[in-house]
């Protein structure tokens, strides 16, 4: 069996038993955005990582320096705020080819050290090494939270609201706009939210200190995909409204421009980096109140239901199962 064969969330799977060697003060290890543990008093340490690669992740002529040095932290701090934590300590570690030039590397870290600036998070270093051909950039981010506030995956119940602090699909958008080489009108929006996603920690903050909402993720790799996970960690189906998902204007006016399909966009693109969580059916309007009051979204999309299957119900009110999708990087789907 090859690599491709078992997928990404397979070896994951194969490899997280026996990675516990002192269980003392661990509240979660592989396989939620953050592993989790305590420390004295009442908080806990959140601790996430990324790595992007070139031709992977990103390509050189698609995003600025700046924006790659800013957005390789923005998808650390996504992590972070998917669980209603705070960001503090990061360490950056560089694979760069011998061709690239200094001042290229300046760029990134320009934009690294300004979202750092703007989420007060402190660089405290990392590794430098040679890379062979291709760029590598790797984060390595601390947050804390207070114990009983932190938010996973794994507690979402039959019968939540399931809801989205943002709006979906821009990104992707952008990133076909880019690949195809597209003239469109209003492309800044769609441009900004792929090369500068916005970590959501005030809206995290916010929805954990609640304590109403009872599971978080951020979307990373598509609704659908980061939706299975959270289906697949709490033991639940969901059924979600295609009528109520939060689709931005330049969205659909750049789908029917060019007759792409909007539901793709919406449902399977990736790196929008909103927030997505569940809360009960009683609680929905008073955790909407709370992020209103701070100028912060709340949509709610569907519920959560008995069963282990995600289904859509159409505008028409068709309703239909949806592919388990996600962005799997050893399968390349």
């Amino acid at each position: 069996m090859r690599i491709g064969d078992l997928g990404e969330f397979g070896f994951i799977d194969r490899i997280k038993n026996g990675c516990l060697n002192r269980k003392s003060g661990v509240v979660a290890g592989i396989g939620d955005d953050c592993a989790v543990f305590r420390v004295p008093g009442n908080l806990a340490v959140l601790l996430t990582t990324d790595m992007l690669i070139e031709d992977v992740h990103f390509r050189l002529s698609e995003i600025p320096p700046y924006f790659l040095g800013r957005k390789s932290l923005a998808v650390s701090i996504s992590d972070i705020a998917a669980m209603g934590g705070t960001p503090r300590e990061a360490l950056v570690s560089i694979g760069i080819p011998g061709s690239i030039e200094v001042v290229y590397l300046d760029e990134i870290y320009k934009g690294l050290k300004a979202i750092a600036t703007e989420y007060d998070i402190n660089i405290l270093g990392g590794d430098t090494v040679l890379s062979p051909d291709r760029l590598v950039i790797n984060v390595a981010l601390s947050g804390e939270e207070r114990d009983d506030e932190i938010l996973y995956r794994s507690g979402a119940l039959e019968g939540d609201v399931i809801f989205i602090a943002g709006t979906l699909g821009r990104s992707a958008a952008g990133l076909d706009l880019l690949r195809n080489k597209r003239e469109f009108e209003k492309k800044e929006g769609l441009l900004t939210a792929h090369f500068d996603p916005i970590p959501h920690v005030w809206s995290g903050r916010i929805i954990a200190s609640s304590k109403l909402a009872n599971s978080m993720i951020d979307i990373s790799d598509g609704l659908v995909g980061d939706l299975w996970h959270v289906c697949k960690e709490s033991g639940v189906g969901a059924l979600i409204e295609m009528e109520n998902m939060p689709i931005d204007d330049n969205l659909r006016e750049y789908c029917e421009r060019y007759r792409l399909d909007l539901e793709r966009f919406v449902l399977y693109g990736g790196e929008d980096y909103v927030l997505m969580g569940t809360v009960a059916t009683e609680s929905s309007d008073l955790l909407r109140e709370s992020l209103k009051a701070q100028d912060c979204d709340y949509f709610p999309i569907g519920k959560m239901v008995d069963g282990d299957s995600i289904k859509l119900r159409e505008n028409g009110g068709t309703i239909r199962e949806l592919a388990r999708s996600g962005y799997d990087h050893f399968s390349g789907e």
